[in-house]
């Protein structure tokens, strides 16, 4: 997991350096453009309303992107009013994308992508294709940092195509190492291989050592998730060669970080100490949090697997205080999961089980967004493909349409009665295609629904057992280590153990709902409902929570005559009572009132369970029964519950023709009333 982890973070600056331009030469090229600038300006019957006035200030904006980003704003702006006074849409679209360029540069994304809509949305935007990649680019860069990767593959994608359609090289390179580095997150390493190959060729083309040396990095990144390490060595070693020889501080620090991930994956671990140092000075010169959080994580690794504990911690601390500056989950899922490792070699028990919760917790929520985020990929992959095929068809339409023009032009009436057959025959074909399509739209429909309730159930099951049943167990399985690796451990059983019974308790109570629920799922709405009587069978379930309400001093007070019958499963008539009477038990303080009723009508009987305890507010009611919602609390003395119970009696009792209602007011209690019926239904 930890190395996994690592993979992902160091991804994200991977992704980054692939999507600016080479540094080489950065100060020389902004040291021309001022000097034409100047010179520009000195020159007789000087003005600044000119299209070539505006295009000097817009590329010094955009040549300051990493020396001096305060500057680009100012440039940026001055750009934008002169493009406004002389009617110069270029210059107006260039300064918008430098303003976006700011912001992005600054981590301002919402900003960043205020401007990129505005610009992507002007109708000439097609006539300035160099404009148009570059905020396709950017807006792709700012998606990726809003973690909105279908976004950014449309506009990479979108740039990339229009770098093939003008031929430009630069960015045809540019948006496949985007591409692929994306996908090297996502760990699709095929496709991502698929981007990095077109990139090589890209490089060759240009016949650029930089970016041949830039690619060189990435895949050997590539190659060490595929634990190709002999081709990943190779490669940086030749790369940092090139970068070390150029001052490439920016790619120098990451290939060294990248091999230093390569030492650690074949244990070599000084080897791997030096080279994350090595990444730390060359790291000093750049103004990358991300990047010097992965570089402490790299050495407080190396430094564990080299037993050097104290300065492992040390550096796991720098890390942590990083990664908490921009809330990035994986990287603190890994420094809390080392951290966890350190302290339990520390001896520090209680501490350890701390960051271990920590990082379950974070790892939760990892594997939740990857789900989302593999499916949301998926989706924005068919519809890229769609719209590229609906461009196509368009395109190809409005072609066969100039030509029928052509011909008709050339060919008068004498053609022309031809060309009504032939429309009359492609109408008729576009029928019988379109009732294909639309039938095909039907079945696909109904799939997505199927699985999307697959997927909603799979979720719901999964979301439970990761979040409310793993605790417990993964604490049991290191109380009982520690009971059997360490001498006092047997002192810390002794004290947990009460703690962990209950926890367990709850687990098996959960277990139970969570088979039934299954079951239910699997076999559908299949039930046997029979005649029961209501006293008879809630004595019995009451006579199982004897211990729990003694044990919280509840006073218990029922009302319910021996007559009172229900038509009902009987199996499901227990679940549905187990889990409200133990609801009430949980949420009733010491010394409280549950009061068991049941109050008959014409063709139902009413069976209310009330008690007295914290009650619930109006949003939390709402949300007790709703699928897509996780509700769970605690109870009065800490008892834990899923929230699978309460959406487990509702479908429990709506499949017996019956009716569940909440009343609830907080710190006053709750009134659960379950209306069933009588008589056979069915008759």
């Amino acid at each position: 997991m930890t190395f996994k982890n690592l993979r992902k973070s160091f991804l994200l600056i991977l992704f980054f350096l692939g999507s600016f331009n080479n540094s080489f030469g950065q100060a020389d090229s902004i040291k021309i453009l001022q000097n034409q600038l100047k010179n520009y300006s000195q020159q007789p019957n000087f003005s600044e309303n000119t299209a070539d006035y505006v295009d000097l200030l817009n590329g010094l904006a955009y040549g300051l992107r990493y020396t001096a980003k305060d500057s680009i704003k100012s440039l940026a702006q001055k750009a934008l009013e002169i493009s406004y006074q002389i009617d110069y849409k270029k210059g107006e679209l260039e300064a918008l994308s430098n303003f976006s360029m700011f912001h992005l540069f600054k981590g301002e994304m919402d900003e960043a992508i205020r401007f990129g809509n505005k610009i992507i949305e002007d109708e000439n935007l097609s006539e300035h294709p160099k404009t148009e990649m570059q905020i396709y680019n950017q807006l792709g860069q700012a998606y990726f940092s809003r973690q909105n990767y279908p976004l950014t593959y449309t506009c990479f994608l979108h740039a990339l195509s229009v770098g093939k359609e003008k031929n430009d090289d630069y960015y045809i390179f540019r948006m496949n190492m985007n591409l692929g580095t994306m996908f090297n997150l996502l760990e699709d390493y095929n496709e991502a291989q698929n981007f990095y190959k077109d990139a090589q060729i890209a490089a060759q083309e240009l016949n650029d050592d930089n970016a041949t040396a830039m690619i060189s990095s990435n895949l050997a990144y590539l190659y060490i998730q595929q634990e190709k390490f002999k081709e990943a060595q190779a490669l940086l070693q030749e790369s940092i060669s090139y970068f070390k020889k150029h001052n490439n501080e920016l790619w120098l620090a990451f290939s060294y970080a990248t091999i230093g991930q390569l030492y650690v994956k074949t244990n070599k671990f000084n080897e791997a100490n030096t080279n994350y140092l090595k990444a730390l000075h060359s790291h000093n010169s750049i103004n990358d949090i991300k990047g010097e959080a992965d570089i402490y994580f790299g050495l407080a690794k190396a430094q564990f697997m080299l037993k050097n504990i104290s300065a492992s911690e040390e550096y796991a601390f720098k890390s942590l205080e990083l990664y908490k500056t921009f809330k990035l989950n994986t990287g603190l899922e890994k420094v809390y999961r080392l951290l966890y490792e350190i302290k339990k070699e520390q001896n520090m028990i209680s501490q350890s089980l701390e960051y271990l919760e920590l990082t379950e917790k974070l790892a939760n929520n990892i594997s939740k967004e990857k789900n989302r985020r593999n499916l949301t990929m998926v989706n924005a992959k068919l519809n890229y493909e769609k719209e590229k095929e609906a461009l196509e068809a368009k395109n190809v339409q409005e072609l066969n349409q100039q030509r029928k023009y052509v011909k008709w032009a050339l060919t008068a009436l004498a053609v022309l009665f031809i060309i009504v057959l032939i429309s009359l025959s492609i109408n008729k074909r576009e029928k019988q295609l379109n009732k294909k399509l639309e039938s095909q739209a039907l079945i696909l429909n109904e799939s997505q629904k199927e699985l999307t309730a697959i997927n909603k159930n799979k979720d719901r099951l999964f979301s439970i057992i990761g979040h409310d049943l793993r605790g417990p167990i993964i604490s049991l399985k290191e109380l009982l280590k520690f009971y059997l690796e360490d001498p006092d451990g047997k002192t810390y059983f002794e004290k947990f153990a009460p703690q962990l019974k209950g926890e367990l308790d709850q687990v098996q109570f959960t277990l139970d709902n969570l088979l039934h629920w299954g079951k239910a799922q699997m076999n559908g709405n299949q039930i046997n409902p029979e005649s029961i009587h209501i006293k008879q069978e809630l004595d019995i379930i009451l006579q199982l929570y004897k211990n729990e309400l003694q044990k919280k001093s509840i006073q218990l007070f029922t009302d319910i005559k021996e007559s009172h019958k229900a038509f009902v499963d009987w199996d499901q008539f227990n679940i549905i009572f187990r889990n409200l009477i133990s609801n009430a038990i949980k949420f009733t303080p010491n010394k409280g009132l549950i009061k068991i009723l049941t109050q008959e009508n014409k063709d139902t009987i009413i069976i209310k369970v009330i008690d007295n305890g914290v009650g619930m507010s109006k949003e939390a009611i709402k949300n007790i029964f709703v699928d897509n919602e996780h509700f769970t609390t605690y109870g009065t003395n800490r008892e834990k519950g899923t929230g699978i119970g309460l959406r487990l009696v509702r479908e429990m009792v709506l499949m017996n023709k019956g009716n569940i209602n909440v009343e609830s007011t907080p710190d006053q209690g709750s009134i659960f009333s379950v209306e069933l019926p009588i008589h056979n239904y069915n008759q």
